[in-house]
């Protein structure tokens, strides 16, 4: 984290990530590899899916640094959770928004956060719905791209026009990243000039066998589903899909996609 200052602007770059943790699948095996990961790639701020308690308590004692969302509702525990490091960033306000994402305690989990320049931040993420769910297997009407649209809803009123940040699971690779792009968010990939390398499936797993999908005999074609998009205020300075392995074994079934963003002037409320 780089931090410059003058009499006439401030600016500060941090380094964020976002990650599918795969719920509980084989997460005794892949603990030593999430602990190597997140000791080797801490990052300044951090955005999960698929969490669980295990794992929430694991990346608590990894990135000791670093504040969480504490909170009662079950999806902070079992579905989202945002961590941030306190030394750049303190907390403002929090919540969850129902934007119709079709798993129990899901939502749209944000944070408010400062620096110590006074440059606020909303910070957000959010897994959308699974194209295998049973809902829209039945109907054929794909759930994502009204979840989008109640996404952006609520971003223009937590954010508005200042700084924001949200990252995401899409599950999709069309409607739901339109809706972001024609409401003024940016992919960290798009914004540098490249392309975005596949986010998932990492292959070889060694706790997988056989072939295809849990619903197909398809083998699922490597793409792009997690991104981390921004509005307002920031700028992307890098961006990357990191692939990690520690002992011959991922951290989870997904790539994370880390990006360095800088939160320039202007972004005082």
């Amino acid at each position: 984290m780089t931090e410059l200052a003058s009499e006439s602007w401030t600016q500060i770059t941090f380094v964020a990530m976002t990650y599918n943790l795969w719920g509980d699948a084989h997460l005794a095996e892949r603990q030593p590899a999430l602990r190597a990961f997140f000791r080797t790639r801490p990052p300044d701020l951090l955005a999960v899916q698929e969490l669980r308690p295990g794992s929430r308590a694991l990346i608590d004692e990894e990135l000791s640094g670093h504040d969480r969302v504490v909170d009662d509702h079950p999806g902070w525990a079992g579905q989202s959770n945002l961590w941030w490091r306190r030394e750049v960033f303190e907390l403002v306000a929090y919540g969850v928004r129902d934007v119709g994402i079709l798993a129990p305690g899901a939502g749209l989990f944000w944070v408010r956060l400062r620096t110590a320049a006074g440059q606020v931040l909303v910070f957000a993420t959010a897994h959308l719905t699974w194209p295998g769910h049973t809902e829209e297997r039945a109907t054929g009407v794909n759930m994502r791209v009204p979840q989008a649209r109640a996404i952006v809803a609520a971003l223009d009123e937590l954010a508005g026009d200042g700084p924001c940040l949200f990252t995401a699971d899409v599950n999709d690779i069309g409607g739901p990243l339109w809706e972001l792009g024609n409401a003024g968010f940016l992919d960290s990939f798009t914004a540098l000039g490249s392309p975005a390398p596949p986010t998932h499936p990492v292959v070889p797993m060694p706790f997988t066998s056989g072939r295809g999908t849990r619903l197909s005999p398809v083998q699922s074609p490597a793409k792009a589903i997690d991104w981390l998009f921004h509005r307002g205020a920031l700028r992307a300075r890098t961006s990357e899909v990191v692939e990690f392995f520690h002992d011959g074994s991922a951290p989870s079934d997904h790539r994370p996609v880390v990006a360095t963003f800088t939160l320039e002037e202007g972004a005082n409320p």
